[in-house]
């Protein structure tokens, strides 16, 4: 089976989050801790002193050649700015409004299997470069060695924000610190208070429907991911105080569970299944699952309660509020 860019970045982003949250013990190089991205103060030069996960950084008060980390695109585009090269992480479903992403899609991805491609990044001369980087739980910690050293590295080449996030679900919270960053954070907060009055009012009016059903989120590639609470999608649900299945119900540590497709049954108390499809219909993880047996033979399945969700991975409130709206129409049909 051939597998699309989104389904092995998808992949490939799990795989990272799962394993990218290693960090040595104390606070950061200014003894603070936590996620600051607002700006500090303003130089005689007209620069900008903001807070990063690796203390204060000066950045353009008017940045127009920005590359975009991981994260980075949807807040700069939505600032008014064209990127001049991504990290390869975005997608039309990436976006609260779909069609912003034609202002990124074909541009170059300086992100590669080895980690950032440095000489085009020099090729590229930025005048800033701006993402998330993940952390762990604790944000009194420092962030790793490894973390720190490829953090020179770029910002030796351009003045480089990066926003700690912990665990998939705060990329929703970075994303607003980028834009604040960015200039662009009046509308950032708009999007998140309509994300959150969205939620509210689902909590309010299908109460029943969250309160008498198990869900799952699942996609699969080699195996299946069953997200957990703390990961995109998941947060999303936990939001609106979905029950979780077994599986993940206590998983606070991870994005998610792995099983073989063998391990399907694991999920069989799920009534209500969720898995990731693109905006034209197509979904590589339903390709794979529906020639599995142990897939069709889930109840969810069988009481056809399995719902394809674009916008699966929001790591901004746009895109978060699009696949609560989703959600919202799934519970209507319960």
């Amino acid at each position: 089976m051939k597998f699309t860019p989104r389904a092995r970045w998808a992949a490939m982003a799990l795989s990272l989050s799962l394993l990218a949250t290693g960090c040595a013990a104390s606070t950061n190089a200014n003894g603070e801790s936590g996620t600051s991205a607002t700006a500090a103060a303003q130089n005689v030069d007209g620069t900008v002193i903001v807070d990063t996960a690796f203390g204060k950084v000066s950045i353009p008060s008017d940045p127009q050649q920005v590359v975009a980390l991981e994260g980075g695109s949807v807040p700069a585009v939505e600032a008014g700015l064209t990127p001049l090269a991504t990290a390869g992480d975005t997608f039309d479903d990436s976006f609260g409004n779909a069609a912003d992403f034609d202002a990124v899609e074909k541009l170059p991805s300086i992100l590669t299997p080895d980690g950032w491609d440095y000489e085009h990044l020099v090729e590229l001369k930025p005048d800033m470069m701006i993402g998330f980087i993940r952390g762990g739980d604790d944000t009194s910690e420092e962030l790793s060695s490894e973390k720190k050293a490829e953090f020179e590295k770029l910002n030796a080449i351009a003045p480089t924000v990066l926003i700690r996030t912990n665990g998939s679900a705060g990329t929703r919270d970075a994303s607003v610190a980028m834009a604040e960053i960015l200039g662009n954070g009046e509308q950032a907060q708009v999007q998140k208070k309509a994300y959150e009055d969205k939620i509210a009012q689902m909590k309010s009016d299908y109460a029943k429907q969250l309160s008498e059903n198990a869900f799952a989120a699942v996609d699969a590639y080699e195996e299946v991911t069953v997200y957990s609470k703390i990961s995109w999608i998941g947060k999303v649900l936990d939001d609106l105080g979905a029950p979780a299945v077994e599986a993940v119900k206590n998983e606070e540590a991870e994005n998610g569970v792995f099983l073989s497709f063998e391990q399907l049954s694991k999920i069989d108390d799920a009534t209500v299944i969720y898995y990731p499809q693109y905006t034209d219909g197509a979904s590589d993880a339903l390709d794979t699952l529906e020639g599995q047996a142990t897939w069709t033979s889930l109840p969810a399945l069988k009481d056809k309660h399995a719902f394809g969700l674009t916008h699966f991975f929001p790591d901004n409130y746009g895109a978060a509020l699009r696949v609560a709206e989703q959600i919202e129409e799934s519970l209507k049909s319960l």
